[in-house]
């Protein structure tokens, strides 16, 4: 029963780890969609490592995620102004401008003000607003997000031409090249800003700290076959996101005073735990590489969505320095099942 869970934990997680984006299944296991989504997350490492843009998400989301829940929308959309801006106030070569990227006619039809003097596309909270408006018109059209952030990109009227001779399916669509990525560099965002520790092993050192040391690793022709591997789907335009039981047990972490980033750090369950792997009783334990991201520690479990390690504030990642501070550290597992309604 040990043995399973340590063999699971040995494994690849890319193969319990499902790609989703608001409620949608996205096909990685699809050749080109999962060498795809891998090139683009590995080109966006170092746009989400940039120490600004992670101070400004953390400035900027609970804004985006309030208006997104007063709309009714998925809390995924608010990655869309780091692809879109990268949280700067710009102005495009076409004209769009703000963080969420509006275009003068798309933003005076959505109530904001776009003159020679005013411009409330730079207006945080008004353009939010709008941009909210803007893909709630958009799905109530289209009905399928990652469609609808095509149409953002792309236009409404574009995107329904293209849906009419190609079909509902972004993934097997033929469309302009920055379209074509866009979607893609979203997910690979969320991927990298919500599931860091998942993809540590695979660029082989922490790419969130300069100061990691660099572990050299030779994937060969095969450094996608985990990706390849998921079996998802895309849901279907009038599917339901799967529902979702959260169970959450008690752990702690033992001896990490000397905890360098990088280190293997001890779990200890305090309670027995049952995953897909198989049973694990209380007192069971084993150990995980941690990497620091933003004074946290982030811990892969090897488990994808299933099982994952959180502080006992409910957040995850463990900071650097109660670990340090204390010889036992309490902690939370917290385990995810889809559930049949």
């Amino acid at each position: 029963m040990v043995l399973a869970f340590v063999t699971s934990c040995l494994e690849s997680t890319a193969k319990n780890h499902e790609v989703i984006f608001c409620g949608e299944r996205i096909p990685v296991h699809n050749d080109f969609v999962a060498n795809k989504l891998m090139n683009v997350i590995r080109k966006q490492v170092p746009v989400v490592n940039l120490p600004k843009l992670r101070k400004q998400a953390q400035t900027w989301f609970p804004t985006f995620e309030r208006y997104l829940s007063k709309h009714g929308l998925p809390m995924d959309l608010k990655y869309i102004p780091v692809v879109e801006s990268g949280f700067t106030n710009a102005t495009s070569h076409a004209g769009a401008a703000g963080y969420w990227q509006l275009m003068p006619g798309t933003a005076r039809g959505l109530g904001l003000v776009v003159n020679d003097m005013v411009d409330e596309r730079m207006d945080i909270v008004k353009s939010t607003e709008a941009a909210c408006k803007h893909l709630k018109s958009y799905y109530s059209q289209i009905g399928v997000w990652a469609l609808t952030l095509a149409g953002y990109n792309f236009g409404i009227g574009n995107i329904s031409k293209a849906i009419k001779k190609q079909g509902t399916n972004y993934f097997s669509m033929q469309l302009n090249a920055e379209t074509a990525m866009y979607v893609y560099k979203i997910i690979a965002v969320k991927e990298l800003f919500e599931y860091p520790e998942i993809y540590m092993k695979d660029f082989g050192y922490n790419v969130f700290n300069a100061n990691a040391k660099v572990v050299t690793k030779s994937r060969g022709d095969d450094s996608d076959e985990d990706f390849k591997s998921m079996s998802v789907k895309v849901m279907s335009k009038n599917a339901k996101a799967p529902k979702t039981k959260f169970t959450y047990y008690a752990a702690h972490i033992e001896d990490a005073k000397k905890f360098k980033d990088g280190d293997l750090i001890k779990i200890v369950f305090d309670e027995d735990i049952y995953t897909s792997s198989g049973p694990s009783r209380k007192g069971y334990s084993f150990k995980a590489t941690g990497w620091v991201i933003d004074d946290r520690v982030f811990v892969d479990l090897g488990l994808g969505h299933e099982l994952t390690l959180l502080a006992m504030d409910n957040q995850k990642g463990i900071p650097v320095d109660l670990i340090k501070q204390n010889k036992k550290t309490e902690v939370v597992l917290k385990q995810e099942e889809e559930v049949e309604e």
